[in-house]
């Protein structure tokens, strides 16, 4: 048992080190197991392989806590569970919400609330905070609000861990479960073990390195820091919280009489070609402030006038270099802290100038066409035939009729007031200026007749599942598999082929939100109304 710290300034080869380190290792029959962050675990494959080269590379693996923490699962029998993702965790706390209502002093079913109590209970795991110790935190509180808002998050919490824990894997147990069974089986007994890539560790991952340095051979932490002294100051020190995270496991290898070997030190930084970043890199980490002398050409600022003004800027800079500097656009790499606020200009400009670009931005589940399909579908039922549900569902443009008929079919129904099931489904005979009440009635029809027969069949049904078949059936009998199709096919004929995928895993994305709630609260009994609030929850 040993452990054994590698640190550096960044760029000064920590990955590398333990790489080539791997590379020697690897042929002398141990058995390695290097651990990242998920973000990072593709460049770990990668250098793995290259480390290796043609020599086997059954001897090492690279592994992510969550993935050591399934191996693990499946290792003691526990895969049997159903893994509970962040969107049906959703769902259940919603319903969770809903069923404590009564109890609740101050949160409500709101989805900003919904969103509250997910984060906090997320926190609450990583930090291994159970119902006990919110318990005797609550009794030395003297503050009443306090109190209760920590009641709240007690009887949530307790009704999430109830709920799931004979049915569930809550991604956020994972580690819980890694840490209290990591060293009953023989998976990590005498390795090898790497952790690289991390900026500081959660409760949870502690307690696992913790038990990886007494079952391993050898823990190796690769840090970015400039040394492990904590007599700096916080404010000033940029490394200062990485430092703390290494004391901490310093002092638990203490604690367990394991032997902490000499730290390996990297101070030569080899990243950067550029002198200018190799100043700017010692500058930021306050390794040098000597003032840099010579000419800037590889570092520039511009100040521009607003977001537009900016994006501009860089559409004529890339042209530039592609044109005149010989790179290509896949050679070119653009970041923002806040991709919601510049993605539109980026996709509006770069398209005038013929850019081509890939914006790595989490597509928002309420804006797939077919969900927002769903959506206003549910919500004709749960707001009583109102206007704007009815018409945001006519032009979702799965029913197919024209644009103009529409406006002239909502002009009509506004200018009356026409809402609720009764208006809808009597024959309209009120002359309304021009308006051809034959095709109205035409269009009414078409649009009324399947809403109605599923109205119909909804009557029986009861339970999440029942409901969910019904809603499944409705897309089927009116063809929205095959329009989704048919609309994939005419965007790929006239090339608009960002439009094509879009449209073709619209489908996939609907029918896993649907096995999703089916999967979570199957057969829960439940009105339309409180399913529709339920999907929803599930979708914003």
């Amino acid at each position: 048992m040993g452990l054994r710290f590698i640190i550096g300034r960044s760029g000064t080869g920590k990955t590398r080190f333990c790489f080539n380190e791997i590379s020697n290792l690897i042929s002398k029959n141990n058995k390695i197991y290097v651990i990242t962050p998920e973000q990072f675990s593709f460049t770990a494959e990668h250098n793995l392989m290259n480390a290796v080269q043609s020599k086997a590379v059954i001897n090492a693996e690279v592994l992510t806590f969550e993935r050591m923490a399934y191996r693990v699962i499946n290792e003691i029998g526990g895969i049997l569970k159903t893994n509970l993702s962040k969107p049906g965790r959703a769902m259940l706390l919603y319903n969770i919400l809903d069923e404590n209502r009564s109890n609740l002093k101050y949160l409500g079913k709101t989805q900003k609330n919904l969103d509250v109590i997910s984060r906090i209970i997320t926190e609450l795991k990583k930090h291994n905070i159970n119902s006990n110790i919110l318990e005797n935190i609550k009794s030395k509180v003297k503050n009443k609000r306090l109190e209760y808002k920590l009641d709240d998050i007690n009887i949530l919490l307790n009704g999430f861990e109830e709920a799931i824990k004979d049915n569930y894997i809550d991604e956020n147990n994972l580690l819980t479960i890694l840490y209290e069974n990591i060293d009953k089986i023989e998976m990590f007994n005498d390795t090898i073990i790497y952790i690289d890539e991390f900026a500081g560790f959660t409760k949870q991952e502690y307690l696992i390195i913790e038990k990886l340095m007494k079952i391993a051979k050898n823990v190796n932490i690769s840090i970015c820091t400039n040394n492990l002294n904590t007599n700096t100051n916080p404010d000033t020190d940029v490394f200062y919280s990485n430092k703390l995270a290494c004391n901490k496991i310093i002092n638990s290898a203490k604690e367990n009489n394991i032997k902490i070997e000499d730290t390996v030190i990297l101070d030569k930084t080899k990243r950067f070609k550029s002198k200018e970043l190799f100043r700017l890199e010692e500058y930021l980490s306050g390794y040098s402030k000597e003032k840099y002398h010579l000419n800037i050409e590889d570092i520039k600022l511009y100040l521009a006038n607003n977001a537009y003004g900016e994006v501009e800027y860089v559409a004529n800079n890339i042209i530039d270099l592609v044109k005149n500097n010989h790179y290509k656009y896949n050679e070119i790499a653009l970041i923002t802290k806040d991709i919601a606020k510049y993605s539109g200009l980026i996709k509006t400009i770069f398209g005038r100038y013929e850019i081509p670009v890939f914006i790595d931005e989490k597509q928002d589940l309420s804006q797939n066409i077919l969900v927002k399909y769903i959506i206003a579908f549910l919500d004709i039922f749960a707001k009583n035939w109102s206007i704007d549900s009815m018409f945001n569902y006519i032009k979702s443009g799965f029913l197919g009729i024209k644009l103009e008929d529409i406006f002239i079919l909502e002009n009509y129904c506004k200018n009356l007031g026409i809402r609720g099931i009764k208006k809808y489904t009597e024959e309209w005979k009120i002359e309304l200026g021009n308006y051809d009440l034959i095709k109205l009635n035409e269009l009414r029809r078409k649009i009324i007749d399947p809403l109605l027969a599923f109205k119909k069949k909804l009557s029986n049904k009861k339970t999440v599942s029942d409901i969910t078949k019904s809603l499944y059936d409705f897309l089927i009998e009116n063809e929205i598999d095959k329009k989704i199709n048919e609309r994939v096919s005419k965007f790929q004929e006239i090339g608009q082929i960002d439009l094509s995928n879009i449209y073709a895993s619209s489908w996939n994305v609907l029918i896993e939100v649907l096995d999703e709630i089916v999967l979570v609260l199957g057969d829960k009994k439940v009105s339309f109304e409180k399913y529709s609030e339920i999907l929803k929850a599930r979708i914003k």
